[in-house]
């Protein structure tokens, strides 16, 4: 895995600029941007920051990730902020959708 592939798709995914990253991260910008770049590699407080930044656990940054185009992952997080009730009402919608 390229853990800086990794944060900087995180990131992008998020809507995060690497600078709103780093000050979230409490870790300088030119650090970030050397980890995100494959210069340097996080240690586990780092990156154990970086992922509380983008609201994720270490597991599920190492976790398996389906291999879904960009705008599916984007749909996917736009759905996890919704309440129960936006949810079940955007499950009728995408059902009356696929006929």
């Amino acid at each position: 895995m390229d853990i800086g592939q990794r944060i900087k798709d995180l990131r992008t995914l998020k809507g995060m600029k690497v600078i709103e990253l780093a000050k979230k991260s409490h870790i300088s910008q030119p650090y970030l941007s050397d980890i995100e770049k494959g210069r340097t590699t996080p240690s586990i407080d780092k990156l154990t920051s970086i992922c509380e930044a983008l609201q994720i656990t270490l597991g599920e940054f190492f976790g398996h990730t389906p291999d879904l185009p960009p705008d599916l992952l984007q749909l996917i997080e736009t759905a996890k902020k919704l309440t129960p009730e936006e949810r079940k009402k955007l499950t009728e919608l995408l059902n009356l959708m696929k006929g």
